[in-house]
Formats: structure tokens, C-alpha cells, sequence
């Protein structure tokens, strides 16, 4: 094993910690995108604290409505879309949009290899034989001690982390800020 490797274990290891540990404290869709900035290297970036706040909406499957996207593949996807530095003046730039949009399906397939759907509602389903729609206040106490009982959506937010820094590695290298050992 190559000293790169035992690195990037580490780094990935470091990531999978912070997302699951990050969702209790910022839910999904922040707590994933933050998991994997923070493990990245950027934890005081203006920047990113900015982007930060767009992800709070998608939390619970987009408006804690359980209908749309995983928040934790939203985070995924923000955090990805963010390595590859595609600007609002360059949209012709097609390719590389392309090329976003392909690692991002990468990790919504390992998802869905994993947890069955990259939907809200039907991991939960995958997950716990139901799902919750937290914009009820009587399902989200429900949900909520079901989660200090059993972390399914911790596993989640742990893995989507780890998949989506390891692809950051993998095709935007140089985005990491992270000293090297």
C-alpha cells in the first residue's frame, strides 16, 4: 500500500466520522456538504460557509417533505458541484457540467446499490419499513427517537461523506486543501 493510499483511507475514514457525526448536528443535506468540505480542508472558507446555507433546504428530502432527493445526496451533490469550480459566466462550458453531473450519478448509484433509491422517503422505507414525513411534528418525535435507537440515517450521512470526498479525490486532486503527511 502506498503511503498515498494510507492518506486517503484516513481522509475517508475522517470524512465517513464527520457525516455521521454532523447529522445530528446540522441534519442531512448541511451535515453531509459539511462533513466533506471540513475533511477537505475548508472549514474556515468563506465561501463554503455561504454555500453552507443553501443546503439547509434540502434537509429531509427537500422542505422535510420525505418526496424528494436524500438530503444527504444533496449535500453530496453541492460539495461535488463546488470541487469542480464551474462558474455562472462559463454555462457553454458543457462538458465540464457533464462531467459534474456523471460523478455525481456515481455516488447516486452507489446509493442506490446500497440503500435501494436516493429518494428521502424510500430510504427510509429501505431502512426502517416506513417513512416519516417530518413536516408533521408527532412523526418527527417519532423519527427522531427511532434515530437515537437505531442511526440508520447516520450510516447514510457516514457514507454518502466518504463516497463523495473519495470521488472528489479522485477527479479534482488538487481541490483538497488537506497538508499531506
Amino acid at each position: 500500500m502506498t503511503e498515498k493510499s494510507e492518506i486517503d483511507i484516513e481522509v475517508l475514514d475522517e470524512a465517513y466520522n464527520r457525516g455521521s457525526d454532523y447529522l445530528m448536528r446540522y441534519a442531512c443535506a448541511p451535515g453531509v456538504f459539511a462533513a466533506v468540505m471540513d475533511t477537505l480542508g475548508y472549514e474556515d472558507d468563506p465561501a463554503v460557509n455561504d454555500v453552507w446555507k443553501a443546503a439547509i433546504g434540502f434537509v429531509g428530502g427537500t422542505g422535510n417533505m420525505a418526496i424528494g432527493t436524500c438530503g444527504a445526496m444533496a449535500g453530496a451533490a453541492m460539495a461535488i458541484s463546488y470541487s469542480f469550480g464551474l462558474k455562472k459566466e462559463e454555462p457553454e462550458d458543457m462538458m465540464k457540467m457533464l462531467n459534474v453531473t456523471s460523478v455525481v450519478a456515481e455516488v447516486g448509484k452507489k446509493m442506490q446499490e446500497k440503500y435501494g433509491h436516493i429518494t428521502c422517503q424510500e430510504v427510509q422505507f429501505h431502512l426502517l419499513g416506513k417513512s416519516y414525513r417530518f413536516t408533521n411534528p408527532e412523526a418527527m418525535q417519532e423519527f427522531m427517537s427511532l434515530s437515537r435507537a437505531h442511526p440508520a440515517c447516520q450510516e447514510v450521512t457516514g457514507d454518502l461523506a466518504r463516497w463523495t470526498a473519495k470521488k472528489i479525490l479522485e477527479h479534482n486532486p488538487h481541490f483538497s486543501k488537506r497538508k499531506q503527511k
